[in-house]
């Protein structure tokens, strides 16, 4: 049993190269930047040289995460008195802006430093979050496509748009979306699960074995993935309902029940003390594997 550390009781050098650690690694642990900030090392700040600033920023932003309005103020004030003329220091002063709900005063400074520094996806980025947290739904989707037009690469652009142009409704403007994922980073099967999603939501014979392919691909990329087992299962089952073709009557047909023996498999292995429920999904699947079989 790990006991939790207790980050106002650790030394100067502990808390410093803690903090360290997590700006490197990219990991925000907010509220136990705050704490090792106040407890242990602004009673020494002077102490870290010019580590001081970096520091100061990361405070910052894990002090507005934290809805420490006051300390991000303390941090900016002081950032800002050592440089007054920083785009880094007006990007945070635009993100205390939006946690404070200003949206027009944050998008006001977004909209400056991204005239200042087009290249800069971080400011475009933050634009985007302020049109969301203002239920601007059509303006976020404008702003990530001229995002895309310089950043076509970034698949973190791609999924949010995908997620945009589900909730206006356009599954096929959420599909090419996701196409553009799989592009990018082709050995990711939550895009090809998603795309399986998708199609079958859309239907239709042509749909139907699109959504089949993109789950057996999900599953060839990680052979844990359930929901793509399931995915195979009920695409098959639909083609084996539908189709007029009695040999791909057939082949979906066996496709399916094999699916159903892979998800047996699973769950028999599965204690009913970890999932009460196991019992209860194996008796649907075998009986949906009798359905299935008289097909």
């Amino acid at each position: 049993m790990t006991t939790e550390t207790d980050w106002t009781q650790i030394s100067f050098e502990e808390g410093r190269q803690t903090l360290k650690k997590w700006r490197e690694c990219g990991v925000r642990r907010s509220e136990e930047v705050v704490e090792i900030w106040e407890h242990v090392i602004s009673r020494s700040s002077a102490s870290l040289g010019d580590e001081r600033w970096a520091v100061l920023e990361q405070v910052c932003i894990a002090a507005l995460d934290s809805a420490r309005v006051d300390l991000a103020q303390e941090c900016i004030d002081q950032l800002h008195a050592q440089f007054p003329k920083s785009n880094r220091v007006l990007k945070l002063k635009a993100m205390q802006f939006e946690s404070t709900e200003h949206y027009k005063n944050a998008l006001e400074i977004y909209d400056r430093l991204v005239e200042d520094d087009p290249n800069n996806n971080s400011y475009r980025k933050r634009r985007v979050a302020v049109l969301l947290a203002q239920g601007k739904r059509l303006d976020a989707i404008k702003a990530i496509n001229d995002y895309l037009k310089i950043f076509l690469n970034d698949p973190e652009a791609w999924l949010q748009l995908h997620e945009l142009f589900l909730q206006e409704n356009d599954i096929a403007k959420a599909v090419h979306c996701l196409e553009e994922c799989v592009l990018i980073q082709p050995l990711n099967s939550m895009y090809f699960r998603r795309l399986g999603d998708l199609r079958y939501t859309q239907g239709g014979a042509e749909n139907i074995d699109y959504a089949r392919r993109y789950y057996e691909r999900a599953l060839k990329i990680n052979p844990t993935d359930l929901r793509s087992q399931y995915g195979i299962l009920l695409s098959n089952n639909q083609i084996a309902s539908t189709t007029k073709n009695a040999a791909e009557k057939k082949k979906a047909g066996l496709a399916a029940v094999e699916a159903i023996d892979e998800l047996v498999n699973r769950y028999q292995k599965v204690s009913p003390q970890n999932n009460p429920e196991s019992d209860g999904i194996l008796n649907c699947l075998e009986a949906m594997k009798v359905t299935v079989g008289s097909k």
